[in-house]
């Protein structure tokens, strides 16, 4: 509704009684709040005793209902001076949380133009400040995960052009270090596309898939990582089928078996267990007998570049981004992935696929 028209329907000049106001009120989802001269509120609706979670708006002055000092103004100038005006991202400290909203003000007047008060539009923004902040975390995130091996590369190379500008013998470690932070890079931009893949269009090919077959394949292509830390690896087929896209299916057992080897301690256990949910649904589970994740770190392990414990993440060579892709790629499937773990009792990663 434009804001002529709602400030025309709310004239109370215009309103055939107070049930008409009411019923109007509740009607529109964003909430409201119009005081008078004195600051006393006119009319609120639900919406808005929601947000400031207080009985007593009727017997309180603007400045003890909205603490917000810019809010507080922008009423202040449209009873004063006419104005109106918009103030984006205020926030709100809710039951729920903190949410934010985008509040136009303008004046209320009579038929004579005269100003009686000030209506209030408080709208919702708190998805998109939220989505604003993950894109600015994930610039912030993305930055620093690339300096960090470019400055290494760059270090080495350096040394590497002073050796031979002076004659010295080219240090051997110093090539490695070279290429041991070029692999990652490349790994780090892999990932960072097949992120930007699923988001944008992420079209699945999905096909009946012998679970057998395919989770042999990946363990036997991992077999020199579990060999290294002398893991035991165990599989149990319990549903020979999953409907699932071929490549998404290997780069989830793949993520989430690398995962396990990386922080299962040397000679400990890891088993596949694929098992059939009634007919709606098919079961994935990577368990391992590591140190397990703590409560605190469970919700927040899927989103992209987040670690438990980074340095040490970092040293095993990983971008951060293999939970977020394997959460992606189930999405795509129409499936969930989710965490079952107790500290001192290893982890284990459920992905569930629909059957079709």
């Amino acid at each position: 509704m434009g804001r002529r028209n709602l400030l025309s329907l709310l004239n109370p000049f215009n309103m055939r009684d107070k049930g008409e106001q009411a019923a109007l009120m509740s009607a529109i989802s964003d909430p409201l709040l119009a005081v008078d001269i004195h600051n006393a509120p006119l009319f609120y609706n639900s919406k808005f005793n929601i947000l400031v979670d207080d009985k007593d708006i009727g017997r309180r002055r603007l400045w003890k209902v909205i603490i917000d000092h810019e809010v507080v103004q922008g009423y202040q100038a449209a009873l004063k001076q006419g104005l109106s005006t918009s103030i984006k991202a205020v926030q709100f400290h809710t039951a729920t949380g903190v949410m934010y909203f985008f509040v136009t003000i303008s004046p209320l007047r009579r038929s004579s133009g005269k100003i009686y008060g000030a209506l209030g539009v408080f709208h919702d923004v708190t998805a998109l400040k939220l989505a604003e902040q993950m894109r600015i975390d994930f610039v912030a995130n993305v930055s620093h995960e690339l300096r960090t091996p470019l400055t290494s590369i760059k270090g080495y190379t350096d040394t590497l052009m002073e050796d031979v500008a002076q004659g010295r013998p080219v240090e051997e470690k110093f090539i490695h270090a070279i290429d041991r932070n070029t692999s990652r890079l490349m790994n780090l931009v892999d990932d960072l596309l097949d992120l930007s893949s699923l988001e944008s269009d992420g079209v699945l090919q999905k096909i009946e898939l012998e679970t057998e077959e395919v989770t042999s394949r990946i363990v036997k292509q991992l077999q020199s990582t579990f060999e290294r830390k002398k893991h035991s690896v165990f599989q149990q087929i319990d549903s020979r089928i999953v409907f699932a896209d071929p490549r998404r299916l290997e780069q989830v057992l793949v993520n989430l078996l690398d995962n396990a080897c990386k922080y299962t301690p040397e000679g400990g256990k890891i088993s596949v267990h694929w098992t059939a949910q009634n007919s709606e649904s098919v079961e994935v589970r990577i368990t391992d007998n590591g140190s397990g994740i703590s409560k605190e770190h469970q919700g927040r392990l899927f989103e992209r570049f987040y670690r438990v414990d980074k340095a040490r993440s970092r040293e095993s060579g990983g971008t951060g981004l293999g939970l977020a892709i394997v959460k992606h790629i189930m999405q795509r499937h129409g499936g969930t992935v989710w965490l079952e773990s107790t500290p001192g009792n290893g982890s284990t990663f459920i992905c569930k696929f629909p059957v079709k």
